[in-house]
């Protein structure tokens, strides 16, 4: 499996991201799917083949190496600066182990999958507005 697929939470069967999403990865499917949605959280979550609940969601491992965790993805928002070539996010995921939910902040250059794996950098204007941004979307209220 790559380094993202779509994996249901319930029956915990995973399948390719392309076969889900018709994407051909995961920076294709947040540029050409969630940002020119303008962040539709309902694009995150996909109907099962197999148990029919809409609970399949693209899922990663983190870290890549000793002590990984699963995650799912629960919520992507970001900011398109400028020409949005460079495309800051805030990702809310849940780890496999428990119920909680983690924050990943993360980047995409362009097309390239590179910032991913890199923590996003916000100045303090920028992250009030991610912050605004996942409330709007997100509907959680004020965040934290």
């Amino acid at each position: 499996m790559s380094s993202y697929w779509w994996q249901c939470n319930t029956c915990e069967i995973a399948k390719p991201f392309n076969e889900v999403s018709g994407s051909t990865g995961i920076v294709r499917f947040i540029r050409n799917v969630l940002l020119a949605s303008d962040w539709d959280q309902s694009k995150l979550v996909v109907k099962c083949p197999k148990c029919l609940k809409p609970t399949l969601r693209i899922t990663y491992d983190f870290p890549r190496k000793e002590g990984r965790v699963r995650h799912s993805i629960v919520h992507i928002v970001g900011l398109a600066l400028n020409d949005a070539y460079y495309l800051p996010m805030m990702w809310e995921t849940q780890p496999s182990t428990d119920k909680s939910t983690w924050f990943d902040f993360k980047y995409i250059n362009g097309n390239s999958i590179w910032g991913l794996n890199k923590p996003a950098v916000f100045n303090r204007a920028e992250l009030k507005k991610l912050f605004q941004v996942y409330e709007q979307k997100c509907g959680g209220g004020l965040f934290p």
